[in-house]
């Protein structure tokens, strides 16, 4: 499975915004066909913000993510990422550290270590999806682009993430209830048969309600229930 889940459930985190307020703490239930996931998001203390993630798929899968960011200006600005994912006997660990006054990223991928430079606006490897969703509330709903790019961190590498959004929207059964929703589907190199789409539902502030990863193997991942905490 390995990156499956990685950087695509932290949109859920988000729903039912006002026009007023980019973000509220929640906590959302996802199901998919490896396991339930809970996804919790919380204010920190020092004004930041905490995505924390848990899927357990029992003896075969066990994931654990989370992320601190600084949104500015409806800009997310990365702090702290960590990751600790079992596939059967496979352990994988990861974390990211950035400095913005030094304008690096101190990494560490299993077992790996290093650092790399920093630019402006670089997305941590789950603020691009992130940034994605809180972008879609700016547009005119005329004026959606055909393609959305960012410049993300991932595995000790600065790179360009493309998105293609279909226009013409689709009708989409979830556990939550159906809804018409946009596709976004990120873009891979010619060749590559790595898939990952989203579906985003304007009437729910665009939240994303359905997820599809294909990798190493297929996962599907829709949105179950959804409720305000603190």
């Amino acid at each position: 499975m390995g990156n499956i889940f990685k950087s695509v459930l932290i949109l859920v985190a988000f729903n039912q915004l006002n026009a007023a307020e980019k973000i509220k703490p929640s906590r959302a239930t996802l199901e998919s066909n490896v396991g339930e996931m809970q996804v919790e998001m919380i204010k920190l203390d020092n004004g930041y913000w905490k995505l924390n993630s848990l899927l357990d798929g029992g003896s075969i899968v066990k994931r654990e993510e989370s992320e601190v960011f600084e949104l500015v200006n409806n800009q997310i600005k990365p702090i702290k990422y960590d990751f600790n994912q079992r596939i059967l006997f496979r352990r994988y660990k990861a974390s990211a550290d950035f400095d913005w006054n030094a304008n690096e990223v101190e990494f560490v991928e299993d077992k790996d270590k290093g650092i790399v430079e920093l630019s402006e606006n670089v997305l941590g490897p789950s603020s691009a999806s992130l940034q994605l969703r809180l972008d879609f509330r700016e547009f005119d709903r005329d004026e959606i682009p055909d393609t959305i790019s960012y410049v993300v961190y991932w595995k000790g590498t600065i790179k360009n993430r493309t998105y293609e959004v279909k226009k013409d929207k689709e009708y989409i059964e979830t556990p939550l209830g159906t809804y018409e929703a946009f596709k976004v589907s990120r873009q891979f190199e010619e060749g590559s048969e790595r898939s990952q789409v989203f579906w985003l539902a304007p009437d729910l502030d665009f939240s994303v309600i359905k997820i599809y990863d294909k990798n190493d193997r297929e996962v599907e991942i829709k949105i179950k229930n959804f409720e305000e905490i603190g």
